[in-house]
């Protein structure tokens, strides 16, 4: 009887659980670089906007900022919690470091993981190639 009890109670907690998950909103999230081919030792500006998907308006939200060689993390940007929907920075500035030598030639994506409260995750990616 009481292992009845728990699933009834599981499969109602399931039930109600499921209509939650499908009202979640969508993002919509675009990265902006200055270019594709940013110098190495020089300044590199990015900006990235995220809105509702289907209203248009910006959405508080957490960028997790990243570069990623291929499928690999190879360098952490940041974590930024923005109230306006819109991050911006300039690689190459005090607290900033511009793009090392190292880079050069090597074809990376920035990455930015956004989360909002009552959105679903959403990705985009900026392609570079140091020169």
């Amino acid at each position: 009887m009481r292992r009845a009890v728990v699933i009834v109670v599981l499969a109602l907690g399931l039930a109600a659980a499921a209509p939650a998950a499908a009202a979640l909103k969508t993002l919509h999230v675009a990265i902006r670089g200055q270019d594709h081919q940013p110098r190495v030792g020089k300044r590199w500006h990015y900006e990235v906007r995220v809105t509702n998907a289907v209203t248009g308006k910006p959405v508080a939200c957490r960028i997790h900022l990243q570069f990623f060689f291929g499928s690999l993390p190879v360098g952490e940007v940041g974590v930024h919690v923005v109230k306006t929907g819109f991050w911006q920075e300039t690689f190459g500035t005090p607290g900033h470091p511009p793009f090392p030598p190292a880079a050069r030639g090597q074809h990376l994506v920035l990455r930015a993981t956004v989360t909002a409260k009552g959105y679903t995750t959403a990705r985009a990616g900026w392609s570079i190639v140091p020169r």
